[in-house]
């Protein structure tokens, strides 16, 4: 052999001469991947770094105008100068301002967290007094809850279920291993209440500001400094603490002509609980929500299954009536999803063996390539490791799609062994002959396979941090299988492939011999058609045209629907409520008992948890205030093996049960909301509030007549029931008021301030709230008669120095990168896509028949997929870019990789069709499969013009390279399509659970191999002489060979004919 062809076949001569020490190297690595395998974290999906951050900030008793200009707009202003911000976005609300911040790629993700929290620190001091801090979280996928947990009790108050859930439970889960964090939703927290009764306040002529300076100045323990005497220091301290909460009932605040004023003189002091803002029930009954976050990098499963186990000791610490439940948790679903991923992946091996012994009707020959699929996916197994990832959704879905990409490059190889060894070379020189044959190929499809998806690196946001994880798991996957064809698989061949006994009368033998006599009809068949399609060549253009177009045609006319990401039957349902502005909690809660007690009513529901006020900043958002008008139930179904209807019927029936409750709008959608509101949504800006609000309403107008959208909705702010204190500055002058004690004054008296605290024995600490006795604080009627202090030491009322009148006010205002804007939104009917309506708001968008000034933008999950997709359409082609380039580098030729490219709009189509046959829609991970096809596809195109290259360098014409190049790869061609084929079979049929999202990408890929498959076999040796045409017509610039120049000549049809055609 040539020192060259030595240099090539270093690695496979050292693999096969050295057996021992490459048996010891993959012995080694199996040892090393099953011990990553088994220690590799368990997670839904990879743990992407999301750049956002949230500053969520509580004014008790602010309007959302306060709210809005005091509060959200200054920490906006301060918050804008940071770089790399993409977008901002706020709400101001009843007392509660929340701002998300989204930075892109390029920010540095471990300092963007400090940077908003110093810029909001900087302006903190120019915020209202009565402001709370402003909490700054960094948004982390691990952050989200990956169980939930509900303390039920009917028969104790809910400050007792408060108490009882922070002080026995919280402890006790935190310590739990990989526990990052524990939110508390619902219950009452224990506070003092002195309920000022303002006539008595008024009779003896004191503030309620009095009161307060009062409380204050009492209870305090103050340090008195050091006392040395002699050699001894002693520390003084002044102890005005209360040890009664009864005792501040003696404080003095006042005085007449007839003695002191106190505080029991004025109020009542009583030990009660904070307002009650929120209403929680599991199944009806009264339950405190406990949601649980993991630390990232930890296990999913071994924090859930931690807790589980729990569960009975924290029970113990809990009064006898009480019962904590589990009412949400992931774990199930992540590890039946993953069961069915890995199912689907036993299946596609077992298939794949069928298949191989079915095509090389040698068990030995079947053996050693399936032998390469355990081998190659322990050592990814090891990369894997390395890089940090895990076992979820996407990684373990890249393994079972590249089963039979594993098997490719083992297959080419051992194929051409096989046929050496079939010629009568000895099983040593077939196994070096054979790889070094194929050699250029086998790396020209695994280098294809791998850098097509360098370019998800393109894509910005979540989804690109989705799938690097799972670009790079198959890219590795695929590397370790072509070591594993260069060394392991030659190996074996040399040591136990011998040629098969033409004569034998085994199974196996006769079976060979019965499979080749029918293959080889099906290789002569193919001849007597690769004949034909080189005299027709322009038929067979026309073809594959057609193939593309008419898959493309599926989805511009929306056979094939397009969506974001399709929606996975997890078991779980919401339901969101929306009563009128300015409902009170006890009107909300009267029509969610109504909603639980029909859900409750139906079979398959297993759990209902409810909740109103729960507020818009999700249980780790840096705040739980929310209104008492917005209201959700949490549901879950029974699972699957039940033989339950899927969980898309089941919400139809739910919206049909509860279409007729009064009281509030009711939607219900599959699975538990995102947080990323409804999905066809469009945002709508403008220079006035009102004239947004009347676009908004015109736009509502027109998606509630379009079909297919359901629970529209329209966010205009207009009809919050205020009461509006008007301070007439000069009557408030004569008197000697101001309006910033006059708005103290208003706020500590319905809305309450917390004057000092009460220290327990214990240490603990309760609020001593200050605030009007109910009876004065629900009666709009006596809000004019507050005594407000003026400077001579009298008091005045409200009504005396202030307009006071009801008006309608804003509910909420929401801004977009600092413009106020309102959003209307609709939720899909069952069965309708995205895609499907994306036209009707693309149309509006574009032409909203507003006034100047006045804009209407997508948002919502039709904003995200339009970003997305068109982010995955830039990647695709530079995917395919990058494959051109690089087969211009191994064949240092620009026109055979342009020819091996023209079978990627065949399989594009044929992908279209894979969809449309199994009823899919297309998603972003339909665009993934894409990509995955880019290198799949051409590697037919690959075999193909590799061995035609091969047969013109020996001397043969282009016509009879062609022609003894198909039948010879026919094959291996099949082969690798089949088992690619076959192997995601089981995948795209959609069965188990979170097959919804799986299944999409493997109908795309196994439609694009198959068309791809199919047309290629004629279509690239049609396009190889395409382009020799070119070059007889003069275009010298198309170089296609390094020999053989002339015209070919078309070999005779079968049965006559003269080998021109004249249709191309």
């Amino acid at each position: 052999m040539r020192w060259e062809a030595r240099r090539r076949l270093g690695i496979t001569r050292f693999a096969v001469t050295r057996h021992w020490a490459t048996a010891a190297i993959f012995l080694s690595l199996a040892v090393a991947g099953l011990i990553a395998y088994r220690t590799l974290p368990i997670n839904n999906f990879p743990n992407v770094k999301i750049p956002v951050v949230t500053i969520s900030t509580i004014y008790p008793g602010a309007n959302p105008r306060e709210i809005e200009l005091q509060v959200t707009k200054p920490i906006e202003d301060a918050v804008a100068g940071l770089n790399n911000i993409d977008t901002m976005t706020s709400s101001s609300g009843d007392g509660f301002s929340v701002i998300v911040v989204r930075f892109t790629d390029q920010a540095n993700e471990l300092q963007i967290s400090a940077d908003v929290e110093r810029r909001v620190n900087n302006i903190a001091a120019t915020l209202p007094s009565s402001v709370k801090t402003p909490t700054v979280q960094k948004i982390a996928l691990d952050a989200v809850p990956v169980m939930q947990l509900a303390l039920v009790d009917d028969a104790v108050s809910p400050q007792a279920l408060y108490k009882s859930a922070h002080d026995d439970l919280l402890p006790a889960i935190e310590q739990v291993n990989g526990v990052s964090q524990v939110s508390l939703v619902g219950g009452r927290q224990e506070e003092i209440h002195i309920d000022v009764d303002p006539v008595r306040l008024g009779a003896y002529g004191i503030s309620l500001q009095q009161v307060q300076i009062a409380l204050t100045a009492a209870n305090a323990s103050l340090p008195g400094g050091n006392i040395t005497q002699g050699p001894r220091s002693v520390a003084l301290e002044v102890d005005g603490l209360f040890t009664n909460p009864q005792d501040l009932g003696n404080i003095v605040v006042g005085g007449t002509a007839a003695g002191q004023v106190r505080i029991r003189d004025v109020a009542t002091v009583s030990e009660s609980a904070t307002q009650q803002s929120q209403i929680t029930r599991v199944n009806g009954r009264q339950a405190l929500l406990i949601a649980i976050g993991k630390q990232s990098g930890s296990n999913l499963t071994d924090v859930t299954e931690s807790i589980r186990k729990n569960l009975p000791a924290m029970e113990l610490k809990l009064a006898a009536s009480s019962h904590l439940q589990v009412v949400q948790d992931s774990t199930p679903f992540v590890r039946a999803s993953l069961d069915g991923i890995q199912n689907e992946l036993g299946i596609a091996v077992i298939l794949t063996s069928i298949i191989l012994l079915l095509f090389l009707h040698n068990p030995r020959a079947a053996a050693i390539v399936l032998l390469s699929i355990p081998s190659t996916l322990l050592t990814t197994f090891i990369l894997m490791q390395l890089m940090g990832f895990s076992l979820n959704f996407l990684s373990t879905l890249g393994l079972t799609l590249t089963i039979g990409i594993l098997v490719d490059d083992s297959i080419v190889v051992l194929e051409n062994i096989l046929r050496h060894l079939k010629q009568g070379e000895k099983p040593f020189d077939a196994a070096l002959k054979g790889r070094a044959e194929i050699g250029l190929a086998a790396v020209a499809i695994t280098l294809v396979d791998v850098v097509v998806f360098a370019p998800t690196g393109l894509v910005r946001g979540q989804i690109g941090g989705f799938f690097r994880e799972f670009g790079f798991t198959i890219a590795a996957a695929t590397l370790v299988s072509l070591a594993v064809s260069f060394t392991l698989t030659p190996l074996l061949a040399a040591r136990f492939i011998k040629a098969e006994n033409e004569h034998g009368t085994g199974l196996f033998d006769r079976f060979g011999r019965w499979w080749d006599a029918r293959f080889g009809k099906l290789e002569r068949g193919y001849s007597r058609t690769l004949v034909w399609s080189l005299r027709h060549r322009f038929i067979v253009c026309i073809l594959a045209a057609s193939t593309v177009f008419a898959g493309i045609g599926l989805v511009a006319t929306g056979a094939v629907p397009a969506e974001f990401v399709p929606v996975s039957d997890d078991g779980y349902f919401t339901v969101s409520t929306e009563a009128p502005p300015g409902t009170s909690l006890a009107a909300h809660d009267a029509v969610m008992r109504q909603i639980e007690q029909r859900l409750m009513g139906m079979p398959e529901v297993e759990t209902v948890t409810a909740s109103i006020g729960v507020g818009q900043t999700g249980f780790f958002g840096g705040s739980s205030v929310g209104q008492a008008r917005y209201g959700n139930i949490t549901g879950q179904v029974k699972p699957k093996s039940s033989g339950r209807s899927d969980i898309f019927k089941l919400v139809t029936e739910m919206r049909q049960q509860l279409a007729d409750v009064p009281g509030a709008k009711v939607s219900v959608v599959a699975s538990i909301g995102n947080g990323n509101g409804q999905p066809a949504s469009l945002r709508i800006s403008g220079p006035d509030l009102d004239g947004i609000s009347s676009a908004a309403t015109q736009i509502q107008a027109q998606l509630q007549n379009t079909p297919g959208l359901i629970n529209v909705t329209n966010g205009a702010p207009i009809g919050q029931p205020q009461l509006s204190i008007h301070v007439d500055q000069l009557r408030a002058a004569d008197a000697g008021a101001n309006s910033s004690t006059i708005g103290l004054i208003v706020r500590s008296a319905f809305a309450g301030v917390v004057a000092t605290k009460y220290q327990e024995p214990d240490g603990t600490q309760q609020d001593v709230r200050l605030q009007f006795n109910q009876g004065s604080r629900s009666d709009i009627a006596r809000v004019g008669d507050l005594p407000i202090p003026t400077q001579s030491g009298g008091t005045v009322a409200l009504r005396q120095v202030a307009d006071i009148k009801e008006i309608a006010g804003p509910t909420q205002i929401d801004h977009f990168d600092r413009k106020r804007v309102v959003s209307v939104g609709a939720d899909l009917d069952t069965g309708v896509s995205l895609g499907e309506v994306t036209p009707v708001l693309t149309k509006i968008a574009a032409d909203p028949k507003l006034p100047n000034g006045y804009t209407v933008e997508i948002a919502g999950d039709g904003a995200r997929q339009a970003e997305s997709f068109g982010q995955l359409f830039t990647a695709l082609g530079a995917s395919v870019l990058l494959a051109y380039l690089l087969m211009a580098v191994l064949y240092n030729s620009l026109v055979h990789p342009l020819t091996i490219l023209f079978s990627l709009p065949v399989a594009i189509g044929g992908a279209m069709f894979g969809l449309f046959a199994f009823g899919y829609v297309f998603s972003v991970f339909s665009m993934i499969g894409l990509i995955l096809l880019v290198g799949l596809a051409i590697k037919n195109g690959i075999l193909l013009v590799d061995r035609t290259n091969q047969n013109v360098d020996a001397g043969m014409s282009v016509t009879d390279a062609l022609l003894e190049a198909g039948p010879a790869r026919l094959r291996p061609i099949l082969m690798t399509s089949l088992t690619i084929a076959i192997a995601l079979l089981p995948t795209a049929l959609n069965i188990g659970e979170g097959a919804e999202l799986r299944a999409p990408l493997a109908a795309t890929v196994l439609g694009g191999v198959i068309s791809s498959t199919a047309l290629t076999l004629v279509l690239i040796p049609v396009v190889y002489t395409l382009f020799q045409s070119l070059e007889r017509l003069g275009l010298r610039g198309l170089r296609l060979a390094r020999h053989g120049r002339q015209r070919p000549a078309l070999p005779a049809m079968p049965g006559g004919g003269d080998g021109d055609s004249s249709d191309d």
